[in-house]
């Protein structure tokens, strides 16, 4: 969804370079050049409508993110372990792939586009608002950051139930 950006060829140096630092056997360094690339906020951009499934938005400014459990703990040391193979053979592809909005359109409603709450302004958000807008849908929000799910897997589970159930109907 990077290519919807108007700002895609910044991006795509970036995710470009963490690559070349990772070939180079440098992954202290492309794991510092694709934390910026993820997380720096970029003001601005697209404003599609937004929703919020279920009632956690509700007192969530007073919550904090659940710590990780040692099975995550154990899982993210395994994934460190192949992040070599995540950023030559995934990341590169998929962040520049294009995206076919008239076939994604056609799948009208179906399709949800969602972001973390915690990620406004940064890449991954203004991908998915970017994607809303070329599609004319609104943006659901979940609890979290890119990885909202891991972050927040209670409040997380909640917000993605009421979004299943109201879809149901």
């Amino acid at each position: 969804m990077l290519r919807l950006l108007p700002d895609a060829a910044r991006h795509r140096d970036a995710l470009e370079a963490v690559r070349t630092a990772a070939r180079a056997g440098e992954m202290d360094e492309a794991g510092r050049l694709m934390t910026e690339a993820m997380t720096t906020p970029v003001p601005g951009g697209d404003s599609p409508e937004l929703r919020h499934p279920g009632d956690w938005l509700d007192g969530y400014a007073g919550t904090s993110p659940e710590p990780p459990t040692p099975e995550l703990l154990e899982l993210f040391a395994h994934l460190r372990e192949l992040q070599p193979l995540f950023l030559e053979h995934v990341l590169v592809p998929f962040t520049s792939t294009e995206a076919d909005l008239a076939a994604l359109g056609a799948v009208g409603r179906r399709l949800v586009p969602a972001a973390g709450i915690d990620s406004r302004g940064q890449l991954p958000y203004r991908a998915a608002a970017a994607l809303a807008t070329g599609l004319g849908l609104p943006l659901t929000e979940f609890p979290g950051g890119h990885l909202g799910s891991v972050e927040r897997p209670a409040q997380f589970a909640g917000a993605l139930t009421a979004l299943v159930e109201a879809r149901r109907v």
